[in-house]
C-alpha cells in the first residue's frame, strides 16, 4: 500500500462519495497475490466507471423508474380525477358539467368511461330541458278544454231539461280531458309499444266526424303491424294536431287523405304517415317555419279557428322526441302534405315498458 491506509467507509452519504483510493490486484513470479491500494491525487472525483461511486447506476435507475411511474400514474389517473370533479358538479345541479374529453387516439377503458359519462350528462340535460318544454306545451293544451268548459257552462245556465243535458255531457267530457292532461303532468308516463295503425284509425274516425260540418271527409289507409315505442297520449296529440289542421284548412266538400305505410329504405325500418289536404297550401318561403312555436300564417290570424301557433310545434317536438322527423310540402295539385316518419320497433325488441318522463325524450 502506498501513501497511507484505505479508510473504512461508514454511512450512506460516504458510500456515495467517490473513493480516494484505487485498488489493483497483481501476482508476482512466485504466484503470490498482492492487492495494491494507491491513493489517488486530489482533483475532480470520478462518479462513473470501475473507480466511481458504488451503486450510483442503481440509484439513477431507481429515480428514473420512479419518475416514469409518476408520469404514467398521472396519465392514467388524470382523467379519473377530472371525471370525479365533473361528477360532483353534476350532482350539485350543474347539468352542463362535462369531464375533459380524452384525445381521440386514446382507446383504453378510462377514456371510454369519460366519453360515456359525457354522453350521459348530455342526455340528462336534454331530458330536463325537454321536461321543461313539455310543461309549457301542456299548458297550451289545457286552454282549449277550459274554453269549451266555459262555453258549456254558459249554455247549461241558459237551458233546462233535455237541452241542458247535452251541455252537461260536454262539461263532463272536457273535465275528463283536463284530468288526463293534468295526470300527464303529475305522473311518470310509461313508454310502451304502440300500434300506430290503430292509433291513426282512431284519430281519423274522430276527425271524419268533425269534418262533416264542412261537408268534408277523412279517408284512412293503414298498413298492418306498424309498432313504435313511445308515449301513446303524446303521439295521439301530435298526429291529431296534423289531421285536424288538415280538416280545418282543406276546401269544403273535399277529402283529407291519411296514409300510413312502412318504409324499408333505411335501417331500422320506419313508419311513414302522410296527411294530405286540398287547401290553399303554404307559401314556399314559409314551409320551414310551420313547426316553429307561435308561427302563424297571416290568413290564420284572421280566422276564429286559428290558435296561437303551438299545435304543429308540439307535433314536431313530440315526433323528434320519439326519434322521428316531420316535414311539410305543397302538393302539385294544390294543398299541403305533412309527412311524419317514426322508427319501427322489431318484435324481438318490444319491451313491456321503460319508465321515462312524459315527453322527456328528445
Amino acid at each position: 500500500m502506498a501513501g497511507g491506509n484505505a479508510p473504512n467507509r461508514h454511512g450512506f452519504w460516504s458510500m456515495l462519495m467517490p473513493s480516494p483510493f484505487m485498488r489493483q490486484s497483481t501476482t508476482d513470479s512466485k504466484g503470490r497475490r498482492f492487492t495494491l491500494i494507491i491513493e489517488l491525487p486530489h482533483g475532480p472525483r470520478i462518479f462513473f466507471g470501475p473507480h466511481g461511486v458504488p451503486g450510483l447506476g442503481l440509484l439513477i435507475a431507481i429515480v428514473s423508474s420512479g419518475l416514469v411511474c409518476y408520469i404514467l400514474a398521472r396519465y392514467l389517473t388524470g382523467p379519473v380525477v377530472r371525471l370525479r370533479t365533473a361528477t360532483q358538479q353534476l350532482a350539485a345541479g350543474d347539468l352542463s358539467a362535462r369531464a375533459q374529453a380524452p384525445p381521440l387516439r386514446r382507446r383504453d377503458e378510462i377514456a371510454g368511461l369519460v366519453r360515456d359519462f359525457n354522453s350521459m350528462a348530455a342526455r340528462l340535460e336534454d331530458l330536463v330541458n325537454a321536461q321543461n318544454r313539455f310543461l309549457n306545451d301542456v299548458s297550451h293544451e289545457l286552454r282549449s278544454p277550459l274554453a269549451r268548459l266555459n262555453v258549456a257552462l254558459g249554455l247549461a245556465r241558459q237551458r233546462t231539461g233535455p237541452d241542458a243535458q247535452t251541455a252537461l255531457e260536454r262539461i263532463e267530457l272536457e273535465a275528463e280531458r283536463l284530468n288526463e292532461l293534468i295526470g300527464r303532468l303529475l305522473t311518470i308516463a310509461r313508454r310502451s309499444a304502440i300500434d300506430l295503425g290503430e292509433l291513426v284509425r282512431e284519430i281519423c274516425k274522430d276527425a271524419d266526424f268533425e269534418a262533416q260540418n264542412r261537408n268534408c271527409r277523412v279517408s284512412c289507409v293503414v298498413a298492418d303491424d306498424c309498432i313504435v315505442l313511445g308515449q301513446p297520449a303524446l303521439l295521439h296529440s301530435a298526429i291529431e294536431n296534423v289531421v285536424r289542421n288538415a280538416t280545418r284548412y282543406t276546401r269544403e266538400g273535399t277529402q283529407v287523405k291519411v296514409e300510413l305505410q312502412k318504409s324499408d329504405e333505411v335501417s331500422p325500418a320506419e313508419a311513414v304517415l302522410r296527411v294530405a289536404d286540398s287547401g290553399p297550401g303554404v307559401p314556399a318561403e314559409a314551409l320551414h317555419q310551420l313547426f316553429r312555436p307561435f308561427y302563424r300564417l297571416d290568413d290564420a290570424r284572421n280566422r276564429q279557428t286559428g290558435g296561437v301557433g303551438l299545435g304543429l310545434a308540439i307535433t314536431e317536438r313530440t315526433v323528434r322526441a320519439h326519434g322521428g322527423t316531420v316535414k311539410a310540402a305543397n302538393r302539385p295539385e294544390g294543398g299541403l302534405i305533412v309527412e311524419i316518419r317514426l322508427p319501427l320497433t322489431p318484435r324481438a325488441e318490444r319491451p313491456v315498458g321503460d319508465r321515462i318522463g312524459a315527453a322527456a325524450e328528445e
